[in-house]
């Protein structure tokens, strides 16, 4: 059974919401990001980084957001959360996946600080670029595939989702009613009602 290393009001929720979504059985255990001692020995072993959330499967764990979600649509295809390797989608699915660490973060944290990178020498390019990019191709809808609702729908989601709240992206109407359809998720419920529990129960 898959263990997710997970600690409430964390970047964690994505990876909860993610194996709600894969409806497969898994158990949660908890992690103390502020406790003295963290990151133990033993976490390392689960994520080098010692940041949640962490993944175990037959004793191998291991971390990043982008990795667990793409790890959980492998492992279970018929959930159809993922092109399959040989599908001509897949690498425009690999690149909307990876979008959020790697482009949206960045570019948030640009928007934070008031910088102005070099739009060329940077990875992420720039704020607006970032987000005029990501705008275009939520159109035309619903999802980034048309009808297919796939782990990087859901990573999007989720860092728009944060970002519009804490201020870090603008609530343009598209991030907005994207965030909405995808919140209305019966899996993001549930995820939802158990970071509710996890986070009124002390931390262990």
């Amino acid at each position: 059974m898959l263990k997710l290393y997970y600690a409430p009001r964390s970047r964690a929720f994505t990876s909860l919401w993610m194996l709600e979504e894969a409806g497969q059985p898994y158990e949660i255990a908890r992690v103390d990001i502020r406790a003295p001692d963290h990151p133990t020995a033993a976490y390392k072993k689960i994520n080098p980084m010692g940041k949640v959330a962490g993944l175990e499967d037959a004793g191998i764990g291991f971390g990043e957001t982008a990795a667990i979600l793409l790890y959980v649509a492998d492992k279970f295809p018929q959930t159809k959360l993922a092109p399959a390797p040989s599908d001509p989608r897949r690498g425009r699915f690999l690149q909307w996946l990876m979008f959020s660490p790697t482009t949206m973060e960045p570019a948030m944290i640009e928007k934070r600080l008031g910088t102005t990178p070099n739009t060329v020498q940077s990875g992420w390019g720039d704020y607006d670029r970032a987000l005029s990019a990501l705008e275009a191709a939520l159109r035309p809808g619903p999802w980034l595939f048309g009808e297919t609702f796939t782990a990087a729908d859901l990573y999007i989601a989720s860092s728009l989702n944060f970002g519009m709240q804490f201020g870090l992206v603008d609530k343009r109407p598209s991030f907005c009613a994207f965030v909405e359809q995808a919140t209305a998720r019966g899996a993001f419920q549930r995820a939802t009602e158990i970071e509710a529990k996890e986070a009124a129960t002390p931390g262990h």
